[in-house]
């Protein structure tokens, strides 16, 4: 249907009343007629997408003066043929310049078709006579006029040509610090919703004619560009076709935010744990691209995605390589255990204190059968009650704002915890059980991941107050199960575990190896497994 429209289209009038006709004669759309000796061209923009100034400055501008510029430039060499063929003095000189400008103008007004090529011309080469950063001449049946309309461009029209040049406007927020990946060391600057930014941000990192992009355009109303980052020489090229392939199939509404691509392309929905990384920190990306892994950068959106993830680079960080390596290793582990128990102790003390008593040491057990003493609910049912209200914290901290989340916690976890103690609802031992557990679980900043961690809490919750440690134990059986079969774009996502690779285990699960060692890649990532080779020079 839209081809015909356009196929039917025979002037520039047509134009502009296709463009406002598809646009309902929408208010934000600015239309202007530039008259340039009698010839009419048509400037189109939208005014909340484009910068009226640039407009004015360079676009209308330079159209007058560089078409004026032409006129004086033929007038100058007629007056130099006169100057030169007759001595005439200087009186006579400039009456015969302003005759010969008001016969050039008459005769460029009566001769149309010398006009129209000049104009031409000089609106083909507009992006060279104007410093602006992109120019594109439209072919209405290939391109889409209203992705460039609204992705703040000027369309310029004049017979039948459509010339789009760039003139975006400022709506996008300034480089500041990530918000959601709190960073000790290291770099300071995040992402931010502009997409040039956001590549340039990791080219300023890497400095290399290898470092690759590609571009998809997504989404039928949304029109939104997907950046494909990748090291060529480093990158295997398989792996860069399937990712393309994936978000070639996509046919969506919209794409509104990153995560849309990650639940689109992930290879299965099923899963709880994250199978890739989204993050705002662009010292983070680079270290990823370098190791081999894809990075899509969603254009309105400061999270960028890295693929393919593993288990253990939710538990790893990049900080660990601006720390010594020996303090990394005790970091490591304690990041290892809180995964462990931030899932696995409430399960635990009901298993125990419901079903498996003889497992306590007596004296233990005393102590927790006086703290419970009183309290009207069985121990699964406390810790029900006691996760719940705590999510329920954990929410609404994320929801309010900054200078409410200091009172929220105060109150939450003080005065209520305090206050529920108190009225015999639950048993101190209970709270310390589930402070434990939130705390643990606030080591893992992806929210991705801390859903999941909530998810299995839950299940192995379920399992203990059904069979005690056995359930425990069927319960931590489905979690290997589940992490085991779960894939991350076709890589195992349990990979350096399983499958096992035990030099990488070496260097990447239990420390971090020096970077004056770390000469080779995983070869599960990239073919290119040599970094750097050392040279050791004999004293």
């Amino acid at each position: 249907m839209e081809l015909e429209k356009i196929s039917n289209l025979k002037n520039d009038e047509d134009i502009v009343k296709y463009i406002k006709d598809s646009t309902s004669n929408s208010k934000d759309m600015v239309y202007k007629q530039l008259d340039v000796h009698g010839e009419i061209i048509n400037v189109i923009y939208n005014e909340t997408m484009a910068d009226d100034q640039s407009i004015s400055n360079y676009i209308i501008r330079s159209i007058k003066n560089t078409f004026d510029s032409q006129i004086f430039k033929n007038i100058d060499e007629k007056i130099s043929e006169t100057e030169n063929s007759e001595n005439v003095k200087d009186c006579e000189k400039k009456s015969k310049k302003n005759s010969l400008i008001t016969k050039i103008k008459k005769n460029l007004q009566k001769d149309n078709n010398e006009l129209k090529n000049e104009i031409n011309n000089t609106l083909t080469n507009l992006d060279k006579i104007i410093a602006m950063a992109k120019s594109k001449k439209i072919d209405l049946k290939k391109d889409d006029i209203f992705y460039y309309l609204f992705s703040g461009f000027t369309c310029v029209i004049y017979q039948m040509n459509v010339f789009a040049i760039s003139t975006r406007a400022q709506i996008d927020r300034s480089i500041s610090e990530p918000t959601t990946e709190k960073n000790i060391r290291g770099p300071k600057d995040a992402f931010t919703e502009n997409y040039q930014t956001n590549i340039g941000l990791v080219r300023k990192r890497i400095k290399t004619e290898k470092l690759v992009l590609k571009e998809e355009i997504i989404g039928r109303k949304s029109k939104t560009k997907i950046g494909i980052l990748y090291i060529e020489d480093i990158a295997r090229k398989k792996l860069v076709d399937y990712i393309q392939k994936k978000l070639e199939k996509i046919d969506i509404d919209a794409i509104l935010d990153s995560n849309y691509i990650i639940e689109i392309i992930e290879d299965s929905n099923k899963t709880d744990f994250p199978t890739m990384i989204s993050t705002e920190r662009p010292d983070l990306v680079s270290f990823y691209l370098l190791q081999g892994r894809i990075a899509l950068v969603v254009e309105n959106t400061p999270f960028v995605i890295i693929i393919p993830a593993f288990l253990n680079d939710f538990i790893s960080n990049i900080e660990d390589y601006y720390q010594k390596n020996l303090n990394v290793i005790i970091t490591k582990f304690i990041r290892y255990a809180a995964f462990i128990i931030t899932i696995i102790t409430p399960a635990l003390y009901v298993a125990l204190i419901t079903f498996d008593q003889e497992s306590i040491p007596t004296q233990l057990l005393l102590s927790f059968a006086t703290q419970r003493e009183g309290v009207p609910f069985p121990a699964y049912i406390e810790a029900f009650i006691m996760i719940f209200a705590f999510e329920i914290l954990r929410e609404g901290d994320y929801r309010v704002p900054n200078t409410g989340g200091s009172t929220l916690s105060i109150v939450g976890a003080l005065i209520l915890g305090d206050a529920a103690v108190s009225a015999g609802i639950v048993s101190p031992i209970m709270i310390i059980v589930i402070a434990i557990t939130t705390i643990s679980g606030l080591m893992f900043t992806d929210i991705s991941m801390a859903n999941a961690l909530r998810s299995w809490r839950i299940i192995f919750l379920i399992f203990s107050s059904i069979a005690g440690l056995v359930g425990v134990g069927v319960a931590t059986f489905l979690l290997i199960a589940k992490l085991a079969s779960t894939t991350s774009v076709t890589k195992p996502y349990t990979y350096p575990l399983a499958p096992t690779n035990f030099n990488t285990i070496g260097k990447n699960v239990i420390n971090r190896s020096n970077i004056s060692q770390d000469t080779k890649r995983q070869k599960i990532l990239t073919d290119n497994l040599t970094k750097y080779k050392i040279e050791k020079e004999k004293i």
